[in-house]
């Protein structure tokens, strides 16, 4: 027992000496906790809510609480931003169309107006030359049957060649010109035509032919009864046969340029044919036949085209005398009347000097309207 205290007395005095030993040794300054990661405490809520009081998590919370409301306020105000301006686009994309739009019609109105009075414009110039040309027709028909004038008839007769290719008065200055004729061939029975009045002969028949219609030809032709009754009164052959010739050399030559097929040829040269059938001492022979007039029509067309070559350069006899040779290769050669008068054509035709060359890239004549 003594021994135990004496133990505990040595424990205490070596305790208490042992205080007094380390309270006499420097004192080491306590390590500072590593202060905590601020993101890995936000990140980690355990953690946050080992290291923070309540007043700081009260806190904390709050403030993130302002944050996200401040954040869902920002939120709505830039998506009321955004849809305003969306809005504003889609209205300025609206606005772009509608003005397309009106621009569109607006220029389909200007063009139906355009058009609307192009038309009108159309037809008031189409009546306008309508009522300017029946005023010069009629203005022409009053010269052509001057009583009292031959200058002004010769005039009248040269301005009718112009409604002679005219569709709509060609029947009208063909009567008037065939009438006119009639006049212009009518005198007593011993009466000769003076020149003057062959001057105007060779205008009406010469405007006669200017006509681009196989058929209008036909009609043409038809008025060399008028010539067969001069003849039964004056038999008088030279100057019959001066006009016959005439006849021949425009009606039967243009009936060679225009016409498309030997059957209309013939229609055309078929009055005229006739007509010196019926009176043969105009072609010098006896009891002639349909191929004789055929022979003695060609020839005259052939020497008047060489007359007129001998001496003008502007003679479009070359022309009406080849057409007159296509006509008669056409259809498998001419028919047996036909043969001879093809002949006397395509001889001379082999005398005509060579058509010109067309010019490379040129274009080829263009043949009449029929």
């Amino acid at each position: 027992m003594h021994r135990d205290q004496g133990r505990r007395s040595s424990d205490g005095e070596l305790a208490t000496g042992g205080l007094s030993f380390w309270s006499t040794l420097p004192r080491m300054p306590e390590p500072t906790p590593a202060p905590s990661k601020a993101s890995g405490s936000a990140d980690d809520p355990a953690e946050l809510a080992q290291s923070a009081s309540l007043e700081e998590l009260q806190r904390l919370k709050l403030a993130e609480e302002l944050v996200h409301l401040r954040g869902q306020r920002k939120k709505s105000g830039s998506r009321l931003a955004i849809a305003s301006q969306v809005l504003v686009g889609y209205i300025a994309l609206a606005g772009f169309f509608v003005n397309a739009y009106q621009s569109y019609a607006n220029k389909q109105r200007q063009d139906e107006q355009g058009r609307i009075d192009q038309e009108k414009w159309n037809k008031e110039f189409a009546r306008a030359s309508q009522a300017d040309k029946y005023r010069a027709f009629f203005e022409t028909a009053m010269l052509a049957t001057d009583p009292t004038n031959g200058d002004k008839r010769l005039v009248g007769y040269a301005l009718l060649q112009e409604f002679v290719r005219d569709p709509t008065y060609e029947r009208k200055a063909m009567v008037m010109l065939e009438e006119s004729l009639s006049q212009e061939l009518r005198g007593g029975p011993t009466a000769r035509l003076d020149a003057a009045h062959r001057i105007t002969v060779v205008a009406i028949v010469t405007a006669l032919a200017e006509t681009d219609d196989c058929r209008a030809l036909q009609r043409a032709a038809r008025s060399v009864d008028r010539v067969a009754l001069r003849y039964a009164r004056t038999k008088d052959e030279g100057e019959t046969r001066d006009v016959i010739d005439l006849y021949v050399r425009r009606l039967v030559g243009r009936a060679a340029q225009v016409c498309t097929t030997l059957k209309d040829f013939q229609s055309v040269r078929r009055p005229i044919r006739d007509t010196m059938l019926k009176s043969p001492d105009l072609l010098g022979l006896n009891n002639p036949s349909e191929e004789d007039a055929n022979i003695l029509t060609a020839a005259i067309l052939v020497q008047r085209c060489q007359e007129e070559l001998a001496y003008s350069g502007a003679s479009d006899c070359p022309d009406v005398l080849r057409e007159y040779l296509a006509l008669c290769t056409k259809d498998g050669g001419p028919p047996r009347e036909e043969r001879s008068a093809c002949e006397t054509v395509g001889e001379a035709v082999a005398g005509l000097p060579p058509a010109p060359a067309l010019a490379p890239g040129a274009a080829s004549p263009v043949a009449p309207a029929r």
